[in-house]
């Protein structure tokens, strides 16, 4: 799942465009509702009791555990991760709405690598790529972009501001939240949170950075990996380093109505 948020560029106003009309959208919702309603009424298990939300995670430390995005699990009632060819189910450990993260712990050993973490933010105009399973893709795909921003906030879920994101140039596709953004070291820059557009309609991606995450879980007893970068590598390189490390995570939560 990807979100997608609108803010203002810095030292602009928000212009007033014309009044919209009043429409009769709302009939249409009202009739589905009311039909949806006596539906599930006639026929008990017509309509679905849950939902299943698809995102990205990738191993942050040994012993099973795994980061991603907050609003990728917000409400599960049951979450697995698809790692090493199989799914395997998980527990959250800890979530912070305004980071956007979740710490989440494999409950059955996870023989994947852990992922480098980057102990300084990428530099503006700096090639990023994130790894991950957009549109519930079973293989890791990877996209390689442009950083367009650093520092940057946005108005987050819950009422919540994100702070100390990196921006870039090309936004994500649902199911890249919670996927590693890396640099050209293949060392982990940020978590990717969604999308947003800045008046005048340009839409960016955006992570959070790993710097806003690690003291978090440094809280929660979460050690990372560091390592001396070496050469640059090739996207492929990266896609193989990285993907190594990144799992699916799906998400059931309910959509409402009693058992």
């Amino acid at each position: 799942m990807t979100e997608e948020w609108e803010i203002p560029l810095p030292g602009e106003e928000e212009r007033a465009g014309p009044t919209p009309r009043p429409g009769r959208w709302w009939v249409a919702l009202v009739v589905l509702a009311v039909a949806g309603a006596f539906l599930a009424n006639l026929f008990p298990g017509f309509l679905p009791r849950e939902r299943v939300g698809s995102g990205t995670g990738f191993v942050i430390a040994e012993g099973g555990y795994v980061l991603t995005a907050a609003h990728v699990v917000a409400g599960a009632t049951e979450i697995t991760v698809r790692g090493d060819r199989r799914w395997l189910r998980a527990i959250t450990v800890a979530t912070s709405t305004e980071r956007d993260l979740a710490l989440l712990r494999v409950e059955e050993p996870l023989p994947m690598p852990v992922a480098v973490v980057a102990r300084d933010r990428p530099k503006l105009g700096e090639v990023v790529t994130v790894v991950g399973h957009p549109a519930r893709s079973a293989r890791p795909i990877v996209l390689s972009t442009h950083v367009a921003g650093v520092r940057w906030s946005a108005a987050g879920p819950e009422g919540t501001v994100l702070r100390d994101l990196i921006a870039t140039q090309d936004p994500f596709q649902p199911g890249y939240s919670g996927a590693p953004l890396v640099n050209a070291f293949g060392e982990v820059v940020g978590v990717v949170a969604g999308n947003l557009t800045r008046t005048g309609g340009l839409t960016y991606g955006f992570a959070v950075s790993i710097q806003r995450a690690t003291a978090w879980l440094a809280g929660h007893g979460v050690r990372f990996l560091f390592r001396q970068p070496s050469a640059p590598l090739s996207e492929t390189e990266l896609a193989d380093l990285i993907g190594a490390s990144v799992v699916q995570v799906q998400a059931r939560t309910p959509t409402g109505g009693g058992s």
